[in-house]
């Protein structure tokens, strides 16, 4: 049987305006939760009315028991591993700071995405959507800028003979 052993300075109203005030829906849940089960709803009703499980409920009570509202907090979602396995995660970082001719890949001096896409497939094996390769080379540090000419460096004594040249025709 799930009951609430501690209020932690709650009263059944003070926490129903608690959970009508919060603006995160995952942390309005549990205290609902816990409210319910306040009342004296079973755990399994609980379970059924909003639609978790019973273990659910039994580990929102718990954290409620240990560490009032605070513990019911949500963390962050760690979300979808990521298709390249770590193992290989250096590797890849080394390739794509050479050219993909060096990486025997392509006549291209610079990588893009539709590049990266088909090396990770042809190379190991690994199927991946143009969107993903975009986010993994971002969370890896590279970002996309369009190749440009350079420019060699110019001769500081033409620039100088420029500039004195210019200076004379804005005079007349």
């Amino acid at each position: 049987m799930v009951k609430i052993i501690t209020t932690h300075g709650f009263s059944l109203h003070s926490l129903r305006k608690l959970e009508k005030q919060t603006e995160s829906g995952r942390m309005r849940v549990r205290l609902m939760v816990v409210r319910l089960v306040w009342e004296g709803y079973p755990a399994t009703a609980v379970a059924d009315i909003i639609g978790i499980t019973g273990e659910t409920v039994s580990s929102y009570v718990a954290s409620w028991n240990q560490g009032g509202p605070g513990a019911l907090i949500p963390g962050k979602s760690p979300g979808k591993p990521s298709k390249i396995p770590p193992e290989i995660v250096e590797q890849l970082c080394t390739w794509l700071q050479q050219s993909p001719q060096a990486a025997g890949y392509g006549e291209s001096a610079n990588w893009d995405t539709r590049m990266f896409q088909a090396f990770l497939h042809d190379r190991y094996g690994i199927p991946m959507s143009r969107a993903g390769c975009t986010k993994w080379l971002h969370r890896h540090g590279f970002r996309w800028t369009r190749p440009t000419y350079v420019l060699d460096k110019a001769d500081p004594l033409k620039q100088q003979a420029f500039v004195d040249a210019l200076q004379e025709l804005k005079k007349n």
